[in-house]
């Protein structure tokens, strides 16, 4: 009688002491695990029959990353070895799930990822001005909290690169507007991405429910509001990105979609100015003063 047939084990040893540390919620595990399946989660991102930009590439993996983070590694740890699966085809498996919803997404609103938006685009023409922001379709309101907390924790320029791209705005535009050159905001918007997934891997973030300030949304600041509120977003946007405003346009921004973003007067205070210029209380005569001169400008 032949010996039986020796098994494969599915998982290597390291393999398997990594995966445990990450369920157990170690201090840098998680950011190994992805370093170790990096390359395999792109290469199902660049797949045939997907065709996503390379330039979204990022933005999917950041994505994904939170996905797989997402109710204490829900995902993760549906894992079980069944059926022979190693570990490496399960994560290929639930990349191309993954990638095959954003697919969906992409092909109802393709310009919706940080794609440049054309001249004749008049889909910027938003009825709503509250409306919009990174990443709604992917992220559900959890994740979207975790995602404005990662990003509100990052230095104002590459806050700034993220939501303007995020906007369709053109990086040349942008770069405009900063007063830099285009080379630099790509790589401003990118090493705010890797930054981003870093923390997140890591669980350097906060995962507290983002809320209304009464600091920043003072009466004053919501009249102003209110009235900006018939006014289309690309209009709004148009009368912020003035060349060289840097700071300002991005305050700006913030406050008129002050309803998605809820930045507290400490995050506000951090991004209009270096630190100790402004100090939280004062965040709400700034805000008033920057949409007064916001109202001038669309209302000519």
């Amino acid at each position: 009688m032949p010996p039986p047939p020796v098994r494969t084990p599915l998982m290597d040893t390291d393999e398997k002491l990594l995966l445990e540390q990450v369920l157990r919620g170690d201090p840098g595990a998680f950011a190994a695990f992805l370093e170790r399946y990096r390359s395999l989660i792109f290469s199902v991102f660049y797949g045939k029959g997907f065709g996503f930009p390379k330039d979204y590439m990022e933005d999917i993996y950041q994505s994904f990353v939170l996905a797989l983070g997402r109710n204490d590694y829900h995902k993760l740890r549906a894992y079980q070895g069944r059926n022979n699966c190693s570990l490496a085809t399960f994560l290929q498996v639930i990349a191309t799930r993954f990638a095959l919803d954003e697919l969906r997404k992409w092909k109802r609103q393709p310009r919706g990822r940080g794609a440049p938006a054309s001249e004749d685009d008049l889909e910027l023409e938003v009825a709503d001005p509250r409306g919009g922001g990174p990443l709604p379709d992917t992220l559900d309101l959890e994740e979207l909290d975790i995602f404005h907390n990662l990003l509100f924790s990052l230095e104002w320029k590459r806050i700034s690169s993220v939501l303007w791209v995020f906007r369709a705005v053109s990086r040349e535009r942008v770069a405009d507007v900063m007063a830099t050159s285009r080379a630099n905001i790509d790589a401003l918007y990118k090493r705010a991405k890797d930054q981003m997934t870093e923390r997140f891997a890591e669980g350097s973030y906060s995962r507290a429910r983002r809320e209304p300030d009464p600091r920043v949304l003072t009466p004053g600041v919501q009249e102003h509001l209110r009235k900006l509120l018939p006014v289309p977003m690309a209009r709004l946007h148009d009368g912020l990105l003035e060349p060289g405003a840097k700071r300002r346009a991005l305050t700006g921004l913030v406050l008129v979609e002050y309803a998605h973003f809820r930045c507290s007067a400490t995050e506000l205070a951090r991004i209009a100015g270096k630190p100790g210029q402004y100090e939280a209380a004062d965040v709400g005569d700034l805000a008033e003063s920057l949409l007064e001169g916001l109202a001038r400008r669309v209302f000519g």
